[in-house]
């Protein structure tokens, strides 16, 4: 009951221009939070990003969740949050079935119901990224976030008049406990990767502009390049091109936002052909640089 408390008095804030802040996303609510229940056999999911924060949900499955260079193994109710700057992936050790409930959102919504007291995004960018990924729930805890869950899926399921209220009510009662939990664990650290891939992920995080062809990472480091991709491949499920890429898209984005045009922004994190900096922003963003600006702002 305090949950639905605090979220109406939040909601009271926004009296004065209901309408006009609320209504463009009311309207388009599916394309602000986009809910989706999965449940299939072990799939391939590549590096990736978002264009906006998500929450992850696990309901079964032997799962390992990679964030950064970070990763997190993951049991029945725990959360993985990330932002739209954090790569992340998750990994499958068997072919038991897979089972979970993602979120993406738009942050500029739920930016919106910022109090002086309480801030829906904390704890999605208060930390650095790849830390503080993971959240663990008690039995307690997992049953009523399960529970909002199933609200936010029956009103997905059920249209009816109102029924962007109900999802968007829902959404920041999921968002106000999460934070909750957030804020009352004490942070998650994960696991590190192999302690031969650590030195190498440090490394092409700080020079994401420069090259970091597999032969210039064998010499960089004396380790034989198909060993290397071997290993990548076993911890991450993925291949340290595909890795490279999506931190190099990642560097684009903030690069974009702080202010960099495109072609500063395409060479800057590393792509020399500025084609193919379009194509592959559109596929790993879904939008290119510069509609990615826009809807930023």
């Amino acid at each position: 009951m305090r949950y639905l408390i605090e979220i109406w008095t939040i909601l009271s804030l926004l009296k004065k221009e209901p309408s006009r802040i609320l209504s463009p996303y009311l309207s388009m609510i599916d394309s602000h939070i986009h809910y989706l229940h999965v449940q299939r056999t072990k799939p391939h999911v590549e590096f990736h990003l978002h264009r906006g924060c998500e929450i992850f949900f696990l309901i079964q499955g032997d799962v390992k969740y990679f964030v950064e260079k970070t990763i997190y193994p993951l049991r029945f109710g725990d959360l993985i949050i990330t932002n739209e700057h954090e790569i992340h992936k998750p990994s499958f050790s068997t072919e038991a079935l897979y089972e979970r409930i993602t979120i993406e959102f738009t942050p500029a919504m739920a930016e919106l119901f910022q109090t002086d007291r309480f801030n829906p995004l904390d704890c999605f960018y208060n930390r650095p990224n790849g830390q503080r990924n993971k959240l663990a729930m008690d039995p307690k805890e997992t049953s009523l976030m399960s529970n909002l869950f199933q609200k936010y899926e029956y009103f997905q399921n059920n249209p009816a008049d109102g029924d962007a209220i109900l999802k968007l009510g829902c959404f920041m009662e999921i968002l106000v406990l999460i934070n909750r939990l957030f804020k009352q664990q004490p942070p998650s650290t994960g696991m590190e990767t192999h302690h031969k891939l650590t030195p190498v992920l440090d490394y092409i995080e700080l020079h994401l502009d420069q090259d970091l062809s597999l032969d210039c990472l064998e010499q960089k480091f004396y380790i034989n390049k198909y060993y290397m991709l071997k290993l990548f491949k076993k911890h991450t499920g993925s291949t340290i091109h595909e890795y490279i890429v999506s931190k190099r898209i990642g560097m684009a984005k903030k690069l974009l936002v702080e202010g960099c045009d495109v072609m500063e922004a395409c060479l800057k994190s590393g792509f020399n052909d500025y084609t193919s900096f379009l194509r592959m922003f559109k596929k790993k963003v879904g939008l290119l640089p510069k509609d990615y600006v826009k809807s930023v702002r």
